[in-house]
């Protein structure tokens, strides 16, 4: 009996190693259709721009070729009017050009008769230049708009003033109900509605303690789906291959408080662009000190007037 209740526990073992690797594998794979979506996204932007170009530039060749039919018809009534006696006369300081007309029974000090330069055909031609000239030049005004806009986002520096680092108050968590390694929590970052936040702490934190909790959270990050549940934030730990660590605010904190970093001001972004990976090059440089305070490139998480954050036993570890 007591070989066969052995076997039966390594079978239970083996069962909850797959399940467990099942569950990483589907951890895994919702990664890789959040990158592929970002990819969609970026190649129907690419196709966007490309067709505005296109659209640009056959406005201006239909722009040019109407002007050389305009200058083609002038020349045309120009030289009908010489043949019939009609003498040119250019006016000065003037952007158009006027024909003044003359019978043949009058004197040189007779009044002109100044006429339009054209038929109807060629006043309809200029009409239409003019609506497809504007037309091109509003596109070109919204795309210098667009790249300026771009030009100034650019132009700060990429550092932790772009993240929106806040405090926030864990009122409820539970497990996902799709996933054994990950809590679904409730948290309120100081606005009207509290976020909902996916975090993979299972094997670290235990439920209870997450419950009324006060952390550190990323607010800033785009939403994500995970294993069902769109994630709007990210709990800030302080992490080794072993261990994780929910960062702990200074006493005092209230929810929405933001986290300040001496030297680095600015106002966060209201929504990282994963394109641009801001994220990805800013973490790198969270670490906890010797003294366990959390810091970007050695300048602490200061809640301004209250005090640092910090791990509870990590030191000179990652930040994510």
């Amino acid at each position: 009996m007591s070989w066969v209740f052995v076997r039966s526990l390594m079978k239970m073992a083996a069962n909850n190693a797959v399940l467990n690797r099942l569950e990483q594998k589907g951890a895994e794979a919702d990664q890789v259709i959040e990158y592929l979506k970002q990819q969609v996204a970026l190649l129907k932007e690419k196709a966007i721009l490309q067709a505005s170009l296109r659209e640009e530039k056959k406005l201006r060749v239909e722009n040019a070729k109407l002007k050389k039919e305009i200058e083609v018809l002038k020349q045309e009534l120009i030289q009908a009017e010489i043949r019939n006696g009609v003498k040119q006369i250019s006016v000065p300081h003037s952007e158009k050009t006027f024909t003044a007309s003359f019978s043949e029974g009058f004197s040189q000090s007779s009044t002109a008769a100044v006429t339009p330069p054209g038929p109807q055909d060629q006043s309809k031609g200029a009409s239409e230049e003019k609506k497809k000239k504007d037309k091109a030049e509003k596109k070109g005004e919204k795309k210098e708009k667009k790249q300026q806009a771009a030009a100034g986002d650019d132009s700060r520096p990429i550092d932790v003033s772009r993240l929106d680092i806040r405090i926030g108050c864990i009122t409820t968590a539970k497990k996902h109900p799709d996933a054994d390694s990950l809590y679904v929590e409730e948290v309120d970052v100081g606005e009207a509605n509290p976020r909902i936040v996916v975090s993979g702490l299972v094997k670290h934190v235990p439920l209870e303690e997450m419950q009324n909790r006060m952390a550190v959270f990323l607010c800033n990050l785009k939403p994500a789906k995970m294993r069902g549940v769109v994630s709007q934030a990210m709990v800030m730990c302080a992490s080794t291959p072993e261990k994780v660590e929910i960062l702990i605010p200074p006493s005092g904190v209230v929810p929405g408080e933001r986290i300040t970093f001496e030297g680095f001001s600015g106002e966060p972004e209201k929504e990282l662009n994963p394109k641009k990976k801001i994220w990805e090059q800013v973490q790198p440089d969270l670490h906890t000190n010797g003294e366990c305070v959390a810091t970007y490139r050695g300048v602490p998480f200061e809640v301004k007037g209250k005090g640092v954050c910090r791990a509870s036993t990590l030191a000179n570890s990652g930040i994510k």
